[in-house]
């Protein structure tokens, strides 16, 4: 070790690591001459000095590589630039910070950094669809409110799903943009790429009730996921031979993410069990209120004078003909036999109730 210091007396300069002074046990005692350990000698003055052998200042790039391939950092702590894109452009990166390593940015909202056009355009035709449904069935209510419709009959939803096609087919037959494509970004094109013509546009169009049953958009979601990422068709977009793709906007800036798709669809296929499990159990349950008094509607409507069609009712209940398919099986039965002409196969609850029930 070294001696410590006497009091008083300078302290050693501190070396460059900060611990203090260096201690070197190879050094000479003070006052002491330095002993000539060093094998080299030193060349005599007139001597000739070898020739300097040239310091190569740049690498050598292994074999195969090009100069493209080697990332270029720029001076002062600028961005380093990657190899080119996937769109040919240069991919610009933050430089690593303190000699860490660069980080490259992730995918938006969880989308693959590979995502197909149509893989990216899920979740975005999905809020086109949302917006388009808004213009077209809003139009549709208006109608019906200033003619005085009832916008939930058949015949009147009907009409609303045929101005939905027409309005559909309109705009996408002229660049395969809606309103509500256009503003997110998305595209119908043909699965090479190409503009859609008008008849596959008009496929596309009318299939799409195909591809909204049960409910949801169930039926399409599945086959979107059945025709894979590279063209993400739905029903309609397989008949016709279209695909949607994103093109620009926020559909190509932030993609989708990969489990989208997935969980839409199931979400969808459940909703769909449920509704098809409600309408299907709907005509077993006793009838309601209004089930009730739509009956006695239409048996006042086709009946005799005379005729108390709530006390028809009342007996058809008390047989057993408590719910809506019973009742429809029943009056079925009974409008067989009358087409027919025979009167021995009319349902006896029918005939009994209505004896029973018609005043004198």
């Amino acid at each position: 070790m070294d001696p410590t210091p006497e009091l008083g007396a300078p302290s050693p300069e501190p070396s460059a690591t900060g611990f203090g002074a260096h201690f070197d046990p190879f050094s000479a005692p003070a006052g002491a001459a330095a002993p000539d350990a060093s094998p080299i000698r030193a060349a005599p003055a007139d001597a000739a000095a070898p020739a300097a052998s040239p310091i190569r200042t740049t690498s050598v790039a292994p074999p195969g590589w090009t100069p493209s391939q080697v990332p270029a950092v720029i001076a002062g702590g600028g961005a380093v630039a990657t190899p080119a894109g996937a769109f040919g452009g240069p991919v610009a990166t933050p430089a690593p910070a303190f000699g860490g390593a660069a980080a490259m940015p992730g995918p938006a909202f969880g989308a693959l950094a590979r995502s197909t056009p149509a893989d990216a355009a899920i979740r975005w035709r999905l809020r086109a669809a949302r917006i388009d449904n808004l213009i077209v069935y809003g139009g549709y209510l208006l109608l019906c409110l200033a003619l005085h419709w009832n916008p939930f009959s058949l015949s009147k939803l009907l009409l609303g799903f045929a101005l939905s096609v027409v309005y559909h087919f309109l705009f996408e037959v002229n660049g395969g943009q809606t309103p509500g494509k256009r503003r997110v970004g998305v595209q119908v094109v043909t699965i090479d790429g190409g503009s859609a013509d008008a008849t596959a546009i008009a496929i596309r169009s009318v299939l799409r009730l195909v591809d909204q049953l049960p409910v949801w958009y169930a039926s399409g979601l599945v086959s979107m996921i059945r025709t894979g990422p590279q063209r993400r068709q739905r029903i309609g977009d397989v008949a016709a031979g279209t695909m949607v793709v994103a093109v620009d906007g926020r559909a190509a800036a932030l993609g989708t993410p990969s489990w989208g798709l997935p969980l839409a669809t199931v979400l969808a296929v459940l909703l769909s069990a449920a509704f098809v499990y409600q309408v299907s159990s709907a005509g077993t349950q006793p009838l309601t209120a209004e089930q009730q008094a739509e009956f006695i509607s239409s048996c006042q409507a086709g009946s005799p004078p005379g005729t108390d069609c709530t006390c028809i009712l009342t007996q058809l209940q008390a047989g057993g003909y408590d719910s809506l398919n019973s009742l429809n099986g029943l009056l079925a039965q009974s409008q067989a036999a009358a087409i027919d002409r025979r009167p021995s196969e009319m349902p006896q609850a029918l005939v009994g109730a209505v004896r029973a029930c018609i005043r004198g």
